[in-house]
């Protein structure tokens, strides 16, 4: 019988608490130390989640494993401590705030032979996964919104923030091809001082093309997922977790009075719920630490999203190594 694992957190912000609810309730691992500098907020989140509390990262020695969730400046720091011994780490999206601080985290994470995620949490929604399961051909558009209220506690560009959860998903449904061109325009905002919309266009090696829209200053929630290959549409809805698929038959003029017409075939395949998308990346990340994933894999899969999301942002400008394809 494999044994529970004891997992600490780092961050008891609104992220750290939706991973404190996860594994609590794993059936596979306990939550057993909650750190957060502000020691009122770490024992609020751990009493409600049966763990001690502790202000310093260093209480998370005696853990099998850790999730880091606190605000992304301070993940290198952390996360490199905890690599440097040996601690398989699930870290929040995205991995460091520079492209030079995520290339040593998976350096350290390589050199330790270490196990080492990233909160990719979308690469789990039951709707994306019944899609990649559905299509038979490789795509040849995708189109990706992922637009949000303001969120004025996020200090991070939305090209970390969001647009890099699309970027992860546009690369993973073109595994076999490489991103030859990324171009992308994420100006700062006056009042943020950071980038709240960002828009990006990836052009595969495959001739696929990507079209990605982050925005922090919507009016509304949208989590949209289009792909389109040559004889089919899949219209993803990230958010109620659906798939619509289109298929055109024919089209053309006529009627009374004469107009565009077509006929299309609708399929709403069956999507399987296997549960909540967070709770499926802990459990991935409880195989990863047991063995059951190959970290060597799962590490690869981690750099490929944020070199392209740094060349939208602009720090990676002319790294012709910013631009390479992920495996499924």
């Amino acid at each position: 019988m494999t044994k529970r694992l004891k997992v600490g957190l780092i961050g008891a912000g609104a992220m750290g608490a939706n991973h404190a609810r996860v594994v609590a309730t794993s059936l596979s691992a306990d939550l057993t130390i909650v750190v957060d500098p502000v020691a009122e907020q770490a024992e609020r989140l751990a009493d409600s989640a049966g763990a001690a509390a502790a202000s310093d990262h260093t209480a998370l020695y005696k853990c099998d494993a850790a999730i880091v969730a606190c605000p992304t400046e301070h993940h290198t720091a952390i996360a490199l401590d905890l690599l440097d011994r040996g601690m398989p780490l699930l870290v929040e999206k995205p991995l460091a705030s520079e492209l030079s601080q995520v290339e040593k985290l998976i350096d350290a994470a390589e050199r330790n032979d270490t196990p080492l995620t990233c909160g990719f949490v979308e690469r789990f929604n039951a709707a994306v996964t019944t899609a990649v399961g559905l299509l038979d051909e490789a795509p040849i558009h995708i189109l990706s919104t992922r637009h949000s209220p303001p969120t004025p506690r996020i200090a991070t560009s939305v090209v970390y923030d969001l647009l890099i959860h699309d970027i992860d998903l546009a690369m993973r449904l073109v595994p076999q091809s490489t991103v030859e061109a990324a171009v992308g325009a994420a100006p700062q905002d006056a009042a943020t001082g950071t980038a709240e919309v960002a828009d990006c266009i990836l052009r595969f090696s495959s001739g696929a093309v990507g079209t990605l829209s982050a925005s922090r200053v919507s009016q509304r929630k949208i989590r949209s997922l289009l792909v389109s290959t040559s004889t089919e549409l899949f219209d993803v809805d990230l958010l109620r977790q659906d798939v619509t698929v289109y298929r055109n038959v024919r089209q053309g003029q006529g009627g009374s009075p004469p107009g565009y017409q077509a006929e299309t075939i609708i399929d709403i395949p069956f999507v399987r719920h296997a549960g909540e998308p967070l709770a499926l990346q802990f459990e991935h990340f409880v195989r990863l630490v047991h063995g059951d994933v190959d970290a060597v894999v799962e590490r690869a899969s981690l750099l490929p999203p944020h070199l392209v999301a740094a060349e939208i942002d602009g720090t990676a400008i002319g790294r012709p190594t910013a631009l390479t394809g992920a495996t499924k």
